[in-house]
């Protein structure tokens, strides 16, 4: 290559480099406004908010408890005997009075019928007597005898007549039977256990509560039990009984709670996860993953005019996914829930709206 070629080319790549270094020195001097809100987004963090409310918030105590019948019974016989006939069918319902088990009477029959006729002999004797009196041909001492006898002939029949009624076992009230524990043609004693009875239109929950609770657990609390037979159901109740001791070596108390069972649902032995609300109070919340705990103290970031101010606060009561303020912050004000691990007191923030899977 020429002398002359060469000069040119390097006057080239001199006016090249040239040109490179001014358009270079205005881009530095005059940002574009993309590259300014490029910057300015890179200053600014993200957040999601949610907004402090006042809202009713319970104080509830948590135990486990048994189930146990309104009333429950062993029927058993009065008396010892064959058995004639069952008439009851293990888990239906009865009616007071209904027929369950009948013993063989035959005896007890014919007792009665001896009686009758022993009764009406006196009665004849005495009416007799009475007339003989009348013409003064009896003693009234042999007439009071006569009518002492047939008072005794009286209380034999009624005795007779209640052996008869002790062979024929009926339900004492409304309820579900069990299952039978004799059958038919077995001989059985007055401690022979026949079936049991179980008042279940409602149903009592017994669980211990600890005595620091004493004396906030009242009658007509309201209970909420749940229980693994219906994992989906909450079946509610209010408190019925309050025991009047404490156990020295659990340091708790009896509680029994009235639930209604009109369906049946629930019953006796089972077991149940019971919850009391002692007391409702209107409280300013903050959802639970605004709160930030540190050694001293707990806080939370609020948006203000762009930007994270950091408040301390008092926690109280806690209930699934929402914190009680107790001081430090005012109904309606905007908190952060998520993005609080990457702020600092006075961070410029940007609130996004949130993800559909952190809306409840």
């Amino acid at each position: 290559m020429s002398l002359f070629r060469q000069i040119l080319v390097l006057v080239f790549l001199t006016g090249m480099a040239y040109g490179g270094y001014v358009a270079y020195g205005r881009l530095m001097q005059n940002p574009s406004v993309a590259n300014d809100n490029a910057r300015h987004r890179s200053h600014t963090t993200p957040v999601e908010v949610a907004t402090a409310k006042t809202q009713e918030i319970t104080n509830t105590v948590e135990a486990v408890g048994t189930t146990h019948a309104l009333k429950s019974i062993e029927i058993q016989a009065e008396a010892a005997g064959l058995v004639k006939s069952i008439h009851f069918t293990a888990g239906k319902h009865v009616k007071k009075g209904d027929v369950l088990v009948e013993l063989d009477s035959d005896i007890q029959r014919a007792d009665v019928a001896e009686a009758k006729a022993a009764l009406k002999q006196a009665q004849l004797q005495l009416e007799r007597a009475k007339t003989l009196r009348a013409s003064n041909i009896m003693a009234k001492s042999t007439v009071d005898q006569l009518v002492a006898s047939e008072a005794a002939a009286q209380a034999t029949l009624a005795k007779a007549e209640q052996h008869l009624a002790d062979r024929t076992i009926m339900a004492p009230f409304d309820g579900m039977v069990g299952m039978n524990r004799v059958d038919a043609g077995a001989r059985i004693t007055d401690k022979t256990i026949i079936t049991t009875l179980d008042d279940i239109s409602s149903i009592e929950i017994e669980f211990s509560v600890t005595e620091r609770m004493f004396g906030s657990t009242r009658h007509g609390q309201k209970v909420e039990a749940t229980t693994a037979a219906y994992p989906h159901r909450t079946f509610v109740g209010t408190i019925s009984q309050i025991d009047s001791r404490i156990d020295p070596v659990s340091r708790s108390f009896k509680v029994r709670a009235l639930v209604p069972n009109a369906d049946g649902a629930l019953r006796p032995g089972m077991f149940m996860h019971v919850s009391v609300v002692l007391n409702a109070t209107e409280a300013l919340v903050v959802p639970e993953e605004a709160v930030i705990a540190s050694a001293s103290s707990s806080y939370v970031y609020v948006v203000d005019k762009g930007r994270a101010e950091r408040r301390n606060v008092t926690i109280g009561r806690r209930e699934p996914g929402i914190a009680e303020v107790l001081t430090g912050l005012a109904p309606a004000t905007k908190v952060v829930t998520r993005g609080v691990g990457k702020l600092r007191d006075g961070a410029a923030v940007e609130v996004v709206e949130a993800t559909a899977a952190a809306k409840p």
